[in-house]
């Protein structure tokens, strides 16, 4: 976890992100840099350069099938397009839930991502492991919701707030939709399942 991989030939989405990583990190990162950086910042740079320090895209995404597979056209995350559905995730979540002890690294991460942010928004007493994401149209939430009884949830919107797919920016009013969703959500769940 701690060996350095080198990032100075990466694809990357965002020239600037991609200089800034260079710039803080020089060369090379280690894998739990590209853990840390991608799941609590949720940026796509240290993604790439795990997926390149793991043998590249071809051999990353078939690998994606082992946490499950989506009932759906889309099986697990689709290399072309990088769409992916709640059916899939929830088994990644699943995946996570029951291997907990394995996964501490990650799961911590998870509790760092967006402090007060997206689904911690109107919940800030409750342990909350999240990961958000958003992409044009698309405004997405997978959590891992430590209430007193414990659920699973991804969310996954597209126009909230009138966003259309030519936008590159979150939504304001598409994103305190989903949250206002996130709060309405984990009332019903404690009322229903606590």
């Amino acid at each position: 976890m701690d060996t350095p991989y080198d990032i100075t030939e990466l694809d990357y989405e965002y020239a600037g992100e991609y200089q800034a990583y260079r710039h803080q990190f020089g060369n090379d990162m280690t894998i739990s840099e590209m853990q840390e950086y991608s799941l609590v910042y949720s940026e796509n740079t240290p993604a790439y350069a795990m997926a390149k320090a793991l043998g590249g895209f071809d051999k990353v995404y078939p690998l994606f099938k082992r946490y499950g597979q989506s009932k759906g056209d889309v099986k697990t995350i689709d290399q072309n397009g990088n769409k992916t559905t709640t059916d899939y995730y929830i088994q990644v979540l699943d995946y996570l839930w029951k291997h907990q002890d394995k996964y501490a690294d990650i799961l911590n991460f998870l509790g760092q991502s967006f402090p007060d942010l997206y689904y911690k928004t109107y919940l800030p007493d409750i342990d909350i492991r999240q990961k958000p994401g958003y992409v044009r149209e698309a405004l997405n939430i997978d959590a891992i919701v430590y209430e007193q009884t414990p659920y699973l949830i991804a969310i996954y919107t597209a126009g909230l707030g009138g966003v259309t797919p030519e936008n590159d920016e979150v939504n304001g009013l598409g994103y305190s939709q989903l949250c206002q969703l996130t709060y309405v959500i984990n009332e019903w769940h404690r009322v229903n399942r606590n």
